[in-house]
């Protein structure tokens, strides 16, 4: 079952929806919680105060307002606020936070013809970002007909592409970890600890490489990392002594990833 997801989405013989929605199998074979939260909300959507909202899913979008002037004059220009205006206005009005199902999002990549789309603001969200220049256009007897957003398809793209890459690095460390997970899977402390690193490190850690040389300070990836040939190079590059460096590939050969052991013996 997971051998043949994995070839399925990495060569687009579904689509991401449909690779999501055969995982939420997987996830209740293997009993992770947080991989089947994050499933049910791709699948699903976000709620937009959802403080796991992934990065990925906020994106830069502009905010446009159209403004009617006398003799039937139409002009519009995009919003831009003050240096100093509070952050979290400046966030509301530069970020559009990407709440809808996955499946929504590849209907509407494939409905976009042109390399932007645009989101109409509601009534009320076009009153609240006109008041910035409210004055200006009351001046010149102006009024505020609409505003809408401007998204890059190319942004709806990444998002779908990025959903896909941590799904498949998800389910291919579960492949390597559990290569009989659908027949022998036993759910107990030690494989559920192996699991949920697994988890953790693909859809919502950090995989940035092993730094040793700045302060040792080892994070939840670095844990799960293999110490491969491209980073002992770096080691060699800032310095690291031969030694040292084959110590550290006997300990991640012997450690299990994401164990106390691994960490501890990457840290003395």
């Amino acid at each position: 079952m997971i051998k043949q997801l994995i070839k399925d989405i990495a060569y687009d013989n579904i689509t991401v929806a449909q690779g999501l929605t055969r995982a939420k199998l997987i996830a209740r074979k293997i009993q992770n919680e947080a991989f089947q939260t994050w499933l049910s909300k791709e699948l699903n959507g976000y709620e937009f105060e959802d403080n796991f909202l992934p990065p990925y899913r906020k994106i830069w979008a502009e905010i446009e307002l159209t403004v009617e002037f006398p003799f039937g004059r139409i002009h519009k220009f995009p919003v831009i606020l003050p240096d100093d205006e509070d952050p979290k206005t400046r966030d509301l009005v530069y970020y559009h936070r990407a709440l809808e199902p996955i499946s929504i999002m590849e209907q509407n990549i494939a409905g976009l013809k042109d390399a932007k789309g645009y989101i109409n603001l509601s009534g009320s969200m076009v009153q609240s970002v006109g008041g910035f220049y409210r004055k200006e256009i009351e001046a010149q007897g102006g009024a505020l007909r609409s505003g809408r957003r401007v998204v890059g398809k190319a942004q709806y793209q990444n998002i779908v592409e990025l959903t896909k890459q941590k799904l498949l690095d998800t389910l291919q460390d579960l492949e390597t970890q559990f290569p009989n997970l659908e027949n022998d899977y036993v759910s107990d402390e030690k494989n559920k600890t192996r699991v949920s690193n697994i988890i953790t490190n693909n859809i919502y850690g950090n995989n940035n490489p092993l730094n040793v040389a700045a302060g040792k300070n080892i994070r939840q990836g670095d844990i799960n990392l293999t110490i491969s040939d491209a980073h002992k190079e770096k080691l060699r590059a800032l310095g690291i002594e031969e030694a040292e460096i084959v110590e550290l590939e006997e300990i991640s050969n012997k450690s299990d990833k994401g164990t106390t052991e691994r960490k501890d013996g990457m840290m003395d």
